[in-house]
């Protein structure tokens, strides 16, 4: 290895002749550096500054000293692996815009409809539940929802009893059915629900159909130590989403027990 090694990490000839020169002296006043190297001054000036900007050398009242190449290197390196990191996030973000630009037009001409159209995603439960309030007050024919306690039953309890009121057809299917949940029930039936209880283990999803056409669900995930955490909820009006929960539906309700 040599001094002009120094190339491969973007030092100029004039800055490698100036710091080999402090290295191989000691510390040399700036101004008698031009006449010792052959070089102009303001070719030395613009040296020194260069290197001085790299933490390869101290300039302090006109003399200019060489900063050990194992220190000066090491804050090159640190310097670089910042710069990185900053272009690596640009790059990242960059990414990100693009691909949320262009998936959706991938998939609007490779499956002939937008993202959208097929799934809308809701951000968070209370989203979801005032989104569910919205879809029930616009059912016509039938209201399916399964849910595990129905602990936001209350929150949807006077659109079911309106919906119920225009000659809809309520059904929800209950994962739980201890105490906590019977008056819930008992309320249900009183005013006309179905209720059936489901005491199978069953997919971790959570939904609510309205007139086979709309479909709001949560569909949750375990981990190994049986823990549950949930994705974001989901909305949809695709006729195959929609379908094939309702099949999901109706094949639990055949198979769950009346309440």
């Amino acid at each position: 290895m040599s001094f002009s090694d120094l190339r491969s990490i973007g030092l100029k000839d004039a800055e490698i002749r100036v710091y080999e020169h402090l290295v191989e002296n000691g510390e040399d006043l700036l101004s008698s550096i031009p006449e010792k190297l052959g070089m102009g001054a303001e070719a030395t000036k613009s040296a020194v500054e260069e290197l001085a900007s790299i933490g390869a050398v101290e300039v302090k009242s006109g003399r200019v000293t060489p900063i050990a190449p194992k220190a000066f290197l090491q804050r090159y390196m640190k310097k670089q692996e910042v710069e990185c990191d900053l272009r690596i996030s640009e790059i990242r973000a960059t990414v990100s815009r693009l691909q949320s630009t262009l998936e959706p037009l991938y998939a609007e001409k490779r499956l002939g409809m937008r993202m959208e159209e097929l799934l809308q995603v809701i951000d968070g439960l209370p989203a979801m539940e005032l989104e569910t309030v919205k879809i029930i007050s616009r059912a016509n024919e039938e209201v399916c929802i399964l849910a595990e306690e129905f602990s936001w039953y209350d929150k949807v309890r006077e659109e079911l009893l309106s919906a119920l009121e225009r000659k809809v057809v309520v059904r929800v299917i209950l994962l739980v059915k201890d105490g906590k949940v019977e008056q819930r029930v008992n309320d249900m039936k009183q005013n006309g629900i179905e209720v059936r209880f489901s005491g199978r283990e069953w997919r971790n999803t959570r939904f609510t159909i309205v007139d086979s056409k709309e479909l709001i669900f949560l569909i949750w995930a375990r981990k190994s130590d049986s823990s549950r955490i949930y994705y974001r909820p989901g909305y949809t009006k695709n006729p195959g989403l929609v379908s094939t929960f309702h099949d999901s539906f109706d094949l639990l309700w055949e198979r769950a027990v009346r309440l």
